[in-house]
């Protein structure tokens, strides 16, 4: 219980999602950080971009699942290491962020040749928890809602 407890508070207080990986032979902690709106939007225009085709990936003939999963890891890949990077990106060291023209390529090429598959898979939950999508939608219905002026219904000024 007391696992849970602390990563409910790990979220409230914004400390993020901790993960390690070995470089240049000595383990390096990287920490998500807080989860901005900045974040978010950086994140999910990497999302966006995102192709897989999940009816080839679900299908029950294996000709056709295999070469989709192939297909799916050769499109995202990348883009799956440009999120992690965009994550972990705020937490860097000033003079890493400094010389991210130089570090940058080095880091996500660092991070694709770390990350399993599920490894990946357990920082994209981590990181779905931590953004809270939901929160988000719900201040942005409120937010629509609390407008001084409602637009008026074009059927209502012809």
């Amino acid at each position: 219980m007391e696992k849970q407890e602390q990563e409910e508070l790990n979220i409230l207080t914004g400390k993020g999602y901790e993960f390690e990986t070995i470089l240049f032979g000595k383990k390096r902690k990287w920490n998500t950080g807080k989860m901005t709106l900045g974040k978010m939007l950086r994140l999910s225009q990497v999302f966006i971009k995102m192709r897989i085709d999940e009816s080839e990936i679900s299908d029950p003939d294996l000709a056709v699942q295999i070469p989709a999963q192939y297909k799916a890891i050769r499109e995202n890949a990348k883009l799956s290491i440009d999120a992690v990077y965009i994550s972990i990106e705020s937490e860097l060291p000033n003079w890493v962020k400094s010389l991210k023209y130089i570090l940058k390529p080095l880091i996500k090429k660092h991070l694709l040749n770390s990350f399993s598959s599920a490894e990946l898979a357990k920082f994209t939950m981590e990181l779905l928890k931590n953004s809270d999508y939901q929160s988000f939608i719900t201040s942005t219905v409120l937010m629509n809602g609390n407008r001084p002026t409602k637009a008026i219904p074009i059927e209502k000024t012809v």
